[in-house]
């Protein structure tokens, strides 16, 4: 079987996902459990979920290079699927996981299903949309349920989040340490805590969400891209400009947003029909 030479660069970036993905396993391999019950080597946990992102980015630009480039080909759309699969289906359910593996023998019964939700829901995604899936540029604008990038994205973001604040380490968090103003023991393990109880149960929604052909999101990257205004840029920037002052907390907020959206958008149109219309119109 014969490689269309310009197929080989969006291929390679596919194959950079994957990359990050089995590194991102590994990582996670690391992560110990203590003989009274904690978890060893914490920082993993954040390794892994930064290597999730960076998957995504490789993610972003292979379908667009591949297409600008006329590089659409079988073989890169099933490697795609089976990269995307690693990175952002199995990864994200191992690192759940993992981290629920100190709790109670019971509660990690219901993680395992509550993760093999989700890991179903991006197997069925991803076959869906290697069945559906065509080249035009036009049918990438919106997607049937939500991506599986976008759904890695809501965990790992939240894992980031969650290690940010237990570490309690940068200048701005110390910053805070010194004005007395709250607890900081108390709010580490507030975090830690039920940020662990809660991902498993996100897992959940997110495996639903996956699968669901009524939620229709909008493909952000393309459609800021083809509009190519000023708007979409000043949007870039100042996203930029913020997600680099604290992606620790940026991340979290961007990815659950796009999360809710859309099923709170969905459901305001369906009691006012006229706001459908309103935003119909908008995006013409």
């Amino acid at each position: 079987m014969e490689i269309n030479r310009s197929a080989l660069l969006p291929n390679l970036l596919t194959i950079g996902n994957g990359i990050c993905g089995f590194a991102a396993l590994v990582q996670l391999g690391k992560v110990g459990l203590l003989e009274d019950g904690t978890l060893a080597n914490t920082e993993h946990f954040k390794n892994a979920a930064y290597l999730v992102l960076l998957g995504m980015v490789f993610d972003v630009f292979d379908g667009k290079i591949a297409r600008l480039s006329k590089g659409d080909s079988q073989l890169g759309a099933q490697l795609d699927s089976f990269c995307d699969l690693l990175t952002f289906g199995i990864v994200p359910a191992v690192m759940v996981l993992r981290l629920n593996i100190g709790l109670e023998l019971l509660w990690q019964k219901f993680v395992w299903f509550f993760c093999l939700a989700y890991f179903l829901g991006a197997l069925l995604r991803l076959a869906r949309f290697n069945v559906e899936n065509t080249p035009d540029e036009s049918a990438h604008l919106a997607f049937k349920g939500l991506p599986t990038p976008a759904a890695a994205g809501c965990i790992a973001s939240l894992v980031i989040f969650q290690r940010y604040i237990v570490d309690f380490r940068t200048r701005e968090l110390l910053f805070l340490q010194k004005l007395d103003l709250f607890d900081v023991v108390a709010l580490q393990g507030f975090v830690e805590h039920y940020l662990t109880v809660i991902l498993p149960c996100l897992c959940l929604l997110l495996g639903f969400t996956m699968v669901s052909s009524r939620l229709r999101f909008d493909h952000i990257g393309s459609k800021l891209l083809r509009r190519q205004s000023f708007d979409s840029l000043a949007y870039l920037i100042f996203g930029a400009v913020l997600l680099a002052m604290a992606p620790e907390i940026v991340l979290p907020i961007a990815f659950l947003g796009y999360l809710v959206w859309t099923p709170v958008l969905t459901a305001l149109q369906y009691f006012w029909p006229a706001l459908k219309r309103s935003v119909s119109d908008a995006d013409v």
